[in-house]
């Protein structure tokens, strides 16, 4: 991370968790991250260009949502982009709050603009839908919330984005549009994710991975009482072809789904149909990071070809505290994706893939325990920034623009070697 700078830095009124920041990436606009503390508070930070462009100016403001009263505490967050050549937010906030009569209310509000044309102004965009709330009362307290895609069919128009929830009644639930209706409400999970059904445990962490144009997804689930469940579904026919079982000892804090290389979508301009098509039938090769809060953190190499027989541990992930979060990122830009864990011992250990093994290459110590991390391009530089939640504040780390240029620099040399020879 010596190639990371420091380029912002911003605090919170109180601590979040590790479900309190999450991404909102634009179309037409500036990426943002939002980020939500215990007591009622959520700030997005984007960064703005100046009225002569020449420069950046990070902007960070509060939200105000409608319908989190005063008492109510913010568990986790979540977000996405409807639209692919517009921008329609969806932004859910899961809350429990202590009533008079001392029971516990617990609610998802979902903050939608409901237009759904794309075409609203983007400097307002999140003020209108935080604004404009759908409210589904929850009979368990929640715990991690995550978007994913459900496909109705083989026609791709069938595809919508639904609501994954755990709760500490052992389930995972799925929250799901109405379309004539315009709410939410829970849908049967065992219809559509038959392999998140039955799960007797309190999931931490959830991550699907859809490959084979859309047509094979992975499903990873990390608990509480450290079971871990990796499942293959044929999505067509809505089947599991394959189940892998695992159980530790200590809480699992993440779980996620990456391949070693870092593969960028080719622009459409050199991209032709036909390796286009024939790219998307590869399998690809996966992998599985297990991050366990005390013991160390395992990765399943290749899983679909290996299924869950190779294992690789990450030396020193045992040793430093408590490991709070996890991110997969090509923060070196070689190509090739890194692991970061995120510790209660403040520090973010970066792990590289090394000879067939993953060593710990660099430690990064900061100011409280690290909860959360992310990795987008919230300059519009085109180079990602990687955002870091701990205890007190939000960090974002930049590239240093010289190794930036002298990288693209090297490579663009590159490309004009291979391109005169070819």
């Amino acid at each position: 991370m010596d190639n990371l700078i420091d380029a912002h830095w911003f605090p919170l009124a109180s601590q979040g968790n590790i479900y309190s920041m999450t991404k909102l990436c634009s179309v037409i606009g500036s990426n943002k991250v939002l980020v939500a503390s215990l007591k009622r508070k959520i700030y997005s930070c984007e960064y703005n260009r100046t009225p002569k462009r020449r420069h950046l100016r990070p902007l960070v403001k509060e939200l105000l949502f409608t319908y989190i009263p005063s008492g109510a505490e913010i568990i986790s967050i979540d977000a996405y982009n409807k639209l692919s050549i517009g921008d329609e937010f969806v932004i859910g906030i899961t809350i429990i709050k202590t009533s008079n009569e001392s029971t516990l209310e617990r609610y998802l509000n979902i903050y939608t603009e409901g237009g759904g044309d794309g075409e609203s102004d983007e400097n307002s965009s999140i003020e209108t839908v935080a604004q404009n709330c759908l409210m589904v009362e929850l009979a368990y307290t929640p715990c991690h919330l995550y978007h994913t895609t459900l496909l109705g069919g083989a026609d791709d128009s069938m595809q919508e984005t639904v609501w994954l929830l755990s709760g500490n009644d052992n389930k995972i639930h799925m929250i799901k549009e109405n379309k004539e209706s315009h709410d939410y409400a829970e849908s049967p999970l065992d219809k559509y994710f038959p392999e998140l059904d039955k799960l007797e445990g309190i999931a931490t962490w959830i991550d699907i991975y859809y490959y084979l144009n859309q047509t094979r997804r992975l499903t990873a689930v990390g608990c509480e009482c450290g079971l871990v469940k990796v499942s293959l579904v044929n999505v067509m026919e809505m089947q599991i072809i394959r189940n892998w079982t695992l159980r530790y000892d200590k809480p699992v804090s993440s779980v996620r789904i990456f391949s070693n290389e870092n593969k960028l979508d080719q622009p459409v301009f050199i991209c032709d149909k036909e390796s286009c098509s024939q790219e998307a039938i590869l399998e690809p090769s996966l992998n599985v990071l297990i991050v366990n809060a005390v013991c160390a953190s395992v990765v399943f190499t290749d899983v679909l070809q290996n299924d869950m027989g190779s294992d690789v541990r990450l030396p020193g992930s045992e040793t430093s505290d408590c490991v709070l979060c996890s991110c997969i990122a090509d923060i070196n830009m070689d190509g090739k994706n890194e692991i970061l864990l995120g510790t209660y011992n403040q520090e973010v250990l970066v792990y590289t893939h090394v000879n067939d093994t993953w060593e710990l290459t660099e430690r990064r110590l900061f100011d409280a325990p690290v909860h959360s991390m992310a990795y987008l391009d919230l300059t519009g530089d085109g180079m990602k920034e990687l955002i870091v939640l701990t205890l007190r504040g939000v960090h974002v780390l930049q590239h240093d623009p010289v190794q930036v240029k002298k990288k693209f620099a090297e490579r663009f040399r590159k490309y004009l070697i291979v391109k005169d020879s070819g």
